[in-house]
């Protein structure tokens, strides 16, 4: 009786025991009961994240066993080849039609509440830290620009390191000039009038998929995004998914330096396997 054979042992060193080189990327490995933590800050992270790129980012969340983060491609970089990285701190916008139906009362009394607790966009601006990135959802909304370069200019003094909106920008000729600072955007216009507001900060939000209808963005997690497009890195495995990329980027660059120097294919595909 013929015995089923099993797949064979991966040639790649970052391939776990649980999922081989054939099996991926059919077969899901579980995700790591404890995810390793870096005592380190938020600003580091974002430098060590960016010397990355989408390739090793999106193989190390499959190896975590993270799967269906990446954000719908129609989501762009203004500035080709940027690169962001950053903790989340997910908005939630909503388009709004004229407010005709308020009273003068409930008017003043809305006035009154923001003088006390500052409006929604101030407070988006207030809760900006370090190494954040300012992430929208605006509800499909795309008849005017959600953002633009005065608050760009705004959010990076208190330490946010990049934007992105699942809506529309302007002042993008400016925007480009704020040096550092990745924006990412389903398009441009000039409009900024219409009906649009801030309404809750820091809470979770959906963004459109490019695998899944929408994918969550909770507060904490972590975003990663270049040419190739935008991936959410949950919380809990931010470190943990750093340290595989950073793994499998050190392999990969001896990789292509051997195969750059002449490397016969025979050997590369007897060392490597399938590319």
């Amino acid at each position: 009786m013929e015995h089923e054979q099993k797949p064979s042992v991966s040639k790649l060193p970052f391939f776990t025991a649980e999922v081989t080189q054939e099996e991926y990327p059919y077969r899901i490995p579980p995700r790591p009961q404890n995810p390793r933590q870096l005592e380190i800050d938020d600003l580091e992270r974002v430098t060590r994240f960016k010397k990355l790129y989408g390739g090793c980012v999106c193989d190390a969340l499959f190896l975590n066993g993270i799967v269906n983060t990446i954000l719908d491609h129609g989501l762009r970089p203004l500035r080709e080849h940027d690169v962001i990285a950053g903790r989340c701190l997910p908005i939630k916008w909503h388009s709004l039609a004229p407010e005709i139906h308020l009273t003068e009362e409930e008017k003043r009394r809305r006035a009154e509440q923001w003088e006390r607790e500052g409006s929604p966009q101030k407070r988006m601006h207030a809760s900006v830290f370090p190494g954040s990135v300012l992430v929208f959802d605006t509800g499909g909304d795309m008849q005017a620009a959600q953002f633009g370069e005065m608050s760009c200019t705004l959010a990076k003094s208190r330490g946010c390191v990049g934007i992105v909106n699942d809506g529309m920008t302007r002042d993008s000729k400016y925007i480009l000039r704020i040096t550092d600072f990745p924006y990412f955007s389903r398009g441009t216009t000039p409009n900024a009038y219409g009906g649009w507001r801030v309404i809750d900060v820091n809470v979770p939000i959906y963004i459109r998929g490019h695998l899944t209808h929408y994918v969550m963005v909770c507060p904490g997690d972590f975003i990663f995004g270049d040419d190739d497009g935008l991936q959410i890195i949950p919380k809990d495995y931010v470190d943990e998914v750093l340290l595989k990329a950073e793994e499998i980027f050190e392999f990969e660059e001896k990789e292509r330096e051997m195969i750059r120097n002449g490397m016969p294919i025979d050997e590369v595909y007897k060392m490597f396997g399938d590319l």
